[in-house]
């Protein structure tokens, strides 16, 4: 019996095209305490490398499926605050359709916060509060002139812990986000230039807030 050797098939034009180039391995691809190396060696405040400021503090959001209850006997409990019901059927977190309905009103309001920026803007009439100017509700029409609306914290969220507020447990969390984080009374509409410049200032004026409570 013969066998026929096969005929090593040539080389398309593109793997020609790659065998010519260099390939990096993923020991020469820059890391993170590389690039912070590097940075050290040009003085660089290493302040701006932490973990995204701290993931951008924590997380501030009360999500709907921490409302879920048990009740000592490990049966579920209505959604509803002001419900003592269990869960009944066709509904998996409610007992009833009104509750349904008036728990995810209350929460969407005051907890969706797309929803709570929409109804600040709405109450500014989509004018800045520091420089007056008026611009149209949707980002994409006012992009022309590299300005838009945005939603500002009067106090910045990030200073939550100075005001004696925590979100460690469902209830803090709640208190947090009604009276301070969604409050509309610290809120306002900036347009993008203005929140630019408060943020700034804010940042600046940041660590001499820590150094007063820390003296006290």
């Amino acid at each position: 019996m013969i066998v026929k050797k096969r005929k090593r098939k040539s080389k398309s034009k593109k793997s020609q095209k790659l065998s010519g180039r260099v390939v990096t391995s993923m020991r020469s691809l820059p890391t993170k305490d590389r690039i912070l190396d590097k940075e050290k060696e040009k003085n660089v405040p290493l302040a701006m490398f932490k973990e995204e400021d701290s993931k951008k503090i924590l997380r501030l959001i009360v999500y709907i499926n921490e409302f879920d209850r048990l009740d000592k006997e490990g049966k579920q409990k209505c959604r509803n605050n002001d419900c003592r019901n269990l869960v009944c059927k066709p509904f998996r977190k409610y007992c009833s359709r009104k509750c349904s309905v008036e728990f995810t009103r209350w929460y969407n309001k005051n907890f969706y916060w797309l929803n709570v920026r929409n109804n600040i803007l709405k109450r500014d009439d989509y004018t800045c509060q520091i420089c007056g100017l008026k611009l149209n509700k949707k980002k994409r029409h006012n992009k022309k002139i590299a300005n838009w609306l945005e939603c500002d914290h009067i106090i910045p969220k990030s200073y939550y812990t100075f005001l004696g507020y925590n979100f460690d447990t469902l209830e803090n969390k709640i208190k947090t986000v009604l009276e301070f984080l969604h409050n509309e009374n610290n809120l306002r509409t900036l347009c993008y230039k203005c929140h630019k410049e408060v943020t700034l200032n804010n940042q600046k004026s940041k660590p001499l807030l820590i150094d007063i409570n820390d003296n006290n």
